[in-house]
């Protein structure tokens, strides 16, 4: 037995960093073992959270409410608005922050072209709720909101059946894309506005024949087809904000920067509104899938929603829109296969909205199949061509000054002499 002098101690700087130093018995100790602050992890993880979190905030006031102080807003935007009028919604709903470990940034079978369910299981999955991923120490990569059918009031649900129906619409006016590159298989169509295939054009997706076949039905209104164009640009516009509002701000800055037509537009040019931020999108139906790839569009941030549905080619007359408790569809996931991350589609009934960086990092949308046939899913993604940005300002510039714009107006022009 000893008795223990009282011990004092203090930190003290030097050349190698802090140190505990310590007087035990009138000797003096000293240890080069840092000493460990309460409660330092919980914020040094807390401050990579909210770095996570960053990109995705608003740095300016919401233009889509700027726009509806100036005037009024149909009743599809309002019933997405109800969602939006409160601006602290972000910060009280719960959000899940996946901080990729460095041990999981890697691809662990790069020799799959199509990711198995086996090396599936070696993934970090996102099943529901609101996720964001990011490397650990780095900007996130990724976020994604899983919005069920039953917590929708039915003014979002009709806005939702909306969208799909202008999706069914728009084919019979554009052909589907048959020169995708990483595209397998399933269907593609765009719409909005393109590069052409002249070196000094562009104008908005549409088949002159398809054009021709609905101007003979007695189908076809410019004004109906401009109004329907509009609401379901505004919608989506809508959605983004909700989802992630320095995303939109993103995509606005690079639509106008580099003077491009928005997707809402008939004409090129007409003056932006509060809602324009893309210049096209694209949708898919019937089992679509891709190989891995990263996307080349002038947009960094890529907005993509998948939609739950019916399968137009199988269903009865008496089926709804959008899928019921029946739904089956399995596969289908969209992966990152670079941090081993997977957004599953199946766990929850209802619309999967994601933000994610489109161009940084390789992702893929894997086979998904209906057993029973009465069900696909419609996913779609909006963005900017690098082509086409490329050919407005070489026209701006005055390098390419007889620059072909075809609009709505030329393209009934071109069909009307085909009649």
């Amino acid at each position: 037995m000893y008795n223990r002098a009282p011990t004092t101690s203090h930190n003290e700087e030097n050349d190698n960093g802090l140190f505990n130093r310590s007087t035990i018995n009138g000797e003096q100790q000293t240890s080069k073992r840092k000493r460990v602050r309460p409660g330092k992890n919980v914020k040094r993880w807390e401050l990579k959270k909210k770095t996570a979190l960053q990109p995705f905030q608003a740095a300016s006031t919401n233009p889509s409410q700027e726009q509806e102080d100036e005037k009024g807003i149909s009743s599809t935007h309002s019933a997405t608005q109800s969602n939006n009028n409160d601006t602290n919604n972000n910060q009280k709903e719960k959000i899940f922050v996946y901080l990729v470990p460095p041990s999981h940034q890697f691809d662990p079978k790069p020799s799959e072209a199509i990711t198995t369910q086996q090396t599936l299981q070696l993934y970090q999955h996102f099943t529901h709720g609101t996720c964001v991923a990011a490397p650990r120490g780095e900007p996130p990569f990724c976020k994604v909101k899983y919005v069920p059918f039953d917590t929708m009031s039915a003014e979002e649900l009709q806005g939702w059946e909306k969208l799909v129906c202008h999706f069914f619409d728009r084919t019979n006016y554009v052909a589907a894309v048959k020169n995708n590159g990483p595209q397998m298989d399933g269907s593609m169509w765009a719409d909005g506005w393109r590069k052409g295939s002249k070196k000094e054009s562009f104008g908005r997706y549409c088949s002159v024949g398809k054009l021709v076949k609905m101007m003979l039905l007695a189908n076809y209104n410019p004004q109906d087809e401009a109004a329907s164009i509009k609401e379901a640009s505004d919608f989506i516009s809508i959605q983004l904000q909700h989802l992630a509002p320095g995303v939109f701000e993103k995509y606005r800055e690079t639509l106008i920067e580099n003077n491009l037509p928005s997707m809402s537009h008939m004409e090129y040019p007409l003056p932006y509104d509060a809602l324009d931020f893309a210049s096209f999108l694209t949708f898919t139906m019937f089992d679509f899938h891709n190989g891995p790839h990263c996307d080349t569009d002038a947009n960094h941030w890529t907005l993509v929603c998948w939609i739950p549905i019916f399968n137009p080619r199988n269903c009865s007359e008496d089926d709804p829109i959008l899928a019921d408790d029946d739904f089956d569809m399995l596969g289908g996931q969209f992966t990152f296969r670079d941090f081993q991350v997977c957004l599953d589609l199946h766990h929850v009934l209802g619309v999967a909205l994601c933000v994610f960086r489109s161009r940084d990092y390789t992702h893929q949308t894997l086979p998904g199949a209906s057993p029973s046939g009465k069900y696909t899913r419609i996913g779609f993604s909006c963005q900017m061509s690098e082509a086409m940005s490329n050919a407005v300002v070489a026209h701006i510039n005055g390098t390419a000054p007889f620059l072909e714009v075809a609009g709505q107006e030329k393209q009934v022009s071109n069909a009307q002499k085909k009649l």
